[in-house]
């Protein structure tokens, strides 16, 4: 197959260029159609409980809510009172948020305040508004909403739910100018923002910010290292297109197939850049070798393809498979991640392969000889690398020895990493949303919501006295996690004195609450029942929603059906996100152990020999000790990103020992007598290109680190570490390793 494909491009190198360029147009038209999303339900299967939850909630219940934090000298004083008004009437009357706002409330509209009681002495109003809040229905409303010191209140945004996506981006972009724009026009108090699409937003801003930075630079440091390279002009402009196709068809598939850029897609582009770009420099330094000993531009092109062809293929199919393992991840985001980077890997090997060919043939065919500084590029580079190996393999035994051990003692450490997963991943604790969420957790307590949905006889006492057991249980082990709970049973119980003994009296205080609060307590036979939890972190989230499922399915046998799909109805973001914490540890044994099998299946096969399929994934398996060590090391969790880490650096890093092992094979069989001259020839010649290989995959990967996301700088510091430690293991411990297996062969 190879052989062939060497023989249509030295043929047909026009056919290609012209199919290359086709392919090229339709996927950036695609490109043109690619939607992102920052929810982090898209981590989780539309047919996960917590997301069906969710979904239906929202969907009954109608809004997300936002949260404005007002901080005043005094929140019961008359002005900062009139300041309130003015604000939420400017909210609801501002055209631009007409559609988007649903409803504003804080805790004045459940005191009655009138323009005549505001005219009431300082004293005769504080009277009236602390009389306010002795009442049952009042203190259920506002008990969350007033600062215990009365400096600061929670004035509640409720928002259309069902805009999409880049509409609701701009509305609230528009909300959050409006709320600062009226918080500098008023001295006596200041508005800060947060809430759930506060929070999207910010994250959304935040990978716009790092697609226009990390792109970019990863780019240019791709094509620095190509000039120091090959130091030619058109060798980089060769390269960079050739990976930026492959970049291009991954993604424009992605949007045919209209598929959301989420959150961690940000490192889809720099990822196929660092590991794509290493097939150009692998075939180009072949190339070169063929031109400097004397072979035209076409018999060059068609020897790179048919040697160093092979060694690509097999290295595009373990990293495909290292990235297909992704596939079988239970996260949705994560599983299309691992897709289109297979998708993009494979179609820079398919690039790389023809149509890079096919432009070095059509540029070079007249050429008669290769300039003295492009036959002799790299040659100081391999000299030294080789001698370092060499120096290396004389005391190779002890080296393995003590690499393994590092790599046992280092995996041993994997048992104390905790796994992660919370807004603070992917927002820096200093980003306005974030620092005005911590502060209201500080000083109104749990605001974190966990659902609950019940069905069926909502409005007889026994189904309000299902519903109360139910919360009033969840408290009394909620050991200060879960600091509160509001549902329809909870206020009439307040307003009742207890649950009324018929129906009909049921009716009568349900008709007397307000019907803004009732409307998120009840649609039709099915009831919201919230708890809210004072989770610090993601632990805290996993705790509260063990406790809560915990309960509703002790329950699900009452008089109310509490359960989705046979599985207990509970919702929201804590929920969600403790699911994928839940996940994180499982999804990466499974990716990672399916990586090895496969990756091992490919080298047997291909190699011909189970052991050195085995010698081939050796420097694989030390490199995955090494990164369990360097977590520890820097006291990092992992995370949906961190997870796939080892999967990832199985198909990554093996490239370098199979171009290593593939070389030694064809230097080995001219000097089967001489096998350190081998090592030393198969370092000479492939040095420079893993070298060149591994830097700008090392590089692009560091360029992440740039990045203001947490999850995303973690991921690309921790990847760049590793690829070092593979690179070494490839060219350190193999071929000490080699060597060993070599001499044991010809006993």
């Amino acid at each position: 197959m190879i052989k062939k494909v060497a023989g249509a491009v030295e043929r047909r190198p026009y056919l290609v260029l012209i199919c290359v360029f086709l392919v090229s147009g339709f996927m950036a038209y695609g490109v043109t159609k690619i939607s992102t999303t920052t929810e982090f339900r898209e981590f989780l299967p539309e047919d996960s409980p917590a997301v069906k939850t969710t979904l239906e909630f929202e969907s009954k219940f109608g809004s997300t809510t936002e949260r404005i934090l007002l901080k005043a000298e005094n929140v019961f004083n008359a002005n900062t009172i009139r300041d309130i008004l003015e604000l939420e009437n400017a909210l609801r009357n501002e055209p631009e948020l007409r559609d988007y706002i649903v409803e504003v409330k804080s805790y004045v509209d459940y005191l009655g305040i009138t323009e005549n009681i505001l005219l009431l002495p300082e004293p005769q109003l504080r009277a009236y508004l602390y009389s306010m809040l002795t009442q049952p229905q009042v203190v259920s409303a506002v008990k969350r909403l007033i600062s215990n010191n009365q400096t600061a209140t929670i004035i509640n945004v409720s928002t259309v739910s069902e805009l999409p996506a880049d509409e609701r981006t701009k509305k609230t972009d528009a909300f959050i100018e409006f709320v600062i724009e009226f918080s500098e026009n008023n001295e006596n108090l200041t508005l800060e923002v947060t809430g759930t699409l506060t929070l999207h937003n910010e994250i959304f801003g935040l990978m716009n910010r790092d697609n226009q930075i990390l792109i970019p630079a990863a780019a240019i440091l791709v094509v620095v290292i190509l000039f120091f390279i090959f130091r030619r002009l058109s060798d980089i402009g060769i390269s960079a297109l050739t990976v930026a196709l492959g970049a291009l068809w991954a993604l424009g598939t992605m949007a045919w197939l209209d598929l959301k850029f989420t959150m961690i897609h940000v490192a889809l582009i720099p990822l196929i850049l660092g590991l794509g770009i290493d097939y150009s420099i692998h075939m180009l330094n072949r190339y070169y070798e063929g031109v400097g000993k004397g072979m035209r531009a076409g018999r060059a092109i068609s020897t790179s393809i048919r040697t160093t062809g092979a060694a690509i293929t097999l290295a595009a199919v373990t990293t495909i498979i290292g990235f297909s393992s992704f596939m079988i991840s239970d996260f949705p985001a994560i599983s299309t991640l691992g897709a289109f980077a297979s998708l993009g890997i494979a179609s820079t090997f398919l690039l790389t392969t023809t149509f890079l060919p096919a432009i070095l043939l059509l540029r070079d065919r007249r050429m008669k000889k290769v300039k003295k500084l492009i036959a002799r590029r790299g040659k100081r580079a391999d000299k030294l690398l080789s001698t370092a190996v060499i120096g290396v393999e004389r005391h190779g035994k002890s080296i393995v020895a003590v690499a393994v051990l590092v790599a046992a003692a280092c995996a041993f450490s994997a048992y104390g990493i905790s796994t992660t997963m919370s807004f603070e991943s992917f927002l820096p604790a200093d980003v306005p949303s974030m620092a005005t969420l911590g502060e209201i957790e500080e000083q109104f307590g749990g605001q974190s919501v966990i659902i609950v949905l019940a069905k069926g006889e909502i409005k007889s006492p026994q189904g309000l006295q299902a519903m109360l057991d139910l919360e009033n249980s969840v408290l009394s082990e909620g050991n200060n996690l879960i600091t509160d709970s509001m549902s329809l049973a909870n206020i009439v119980s307040q307003i009742a004195g207890g649950i009324p003994p018929s129906k009909n009296a049921v009716e009568t205080v349900i008709n007397n609450i307000d019907p803004t609060q009732l409307k998120k307590l009840l649609n039709g036979y099915e009831a919201a029942i919230y708890f809210y939890v004072n989770a610090k972190t993601d632990q805290d989230m996993a705790e509260a929603t063990r406790i809560i499922r915990t309960h509703v399915k002790e329950n699900m046998s009452n008089s109310l059906d509490l359960s989705i799909d046979g599985e207990p109805a509970v919702g929201g973001e804590p929920v969600i996100i403790s699911d994928i914490v839940g996940g994180i540890s499982s999804n990466m044994i499974r990716t990672t152990m399916l990586a090895f099998l496969l990756c091992l299946i490919v080298l047997v096969v291909v190699f011909r020999s189970p052991i050195l399929g085995g010698i081939a994934l050796l420097p694989m398996l030390l490199t995955i000790g090494w990164e369990f060590g360097t977590l520890r090391i820097l006291g990092w969790s992992l995370d949906v990103l961190t997870m796939g880490i080892s999967a990832l650096i199985i198909g990554i890093g093996i490239d370098y020992a199979i171009h290593v092992i593939h070389r030694f094979r064809e230097e080995s069989r001219r000097r089967k007598p001489e096998l350190q001259k081998a090592i030393r020839t198969t370092i000479m010649r492939v040095g420079t290109a893993l070298l060149a290989a591994a830097a700008t995959t090392i590089g692009v990967f560091g360029v992440l680190a740039l990045s203001a996301m947490p999850a995303i700088m973690k991921f690309g510091t921790l990847t760049a570490l590793v690829i070092f430690y593979a690179f070494v293991a490839a060219l350190v411990i193999l071929p000490s390793v080699l060597v060993i297996y070599a001499l044991w062969k010809r006993k």
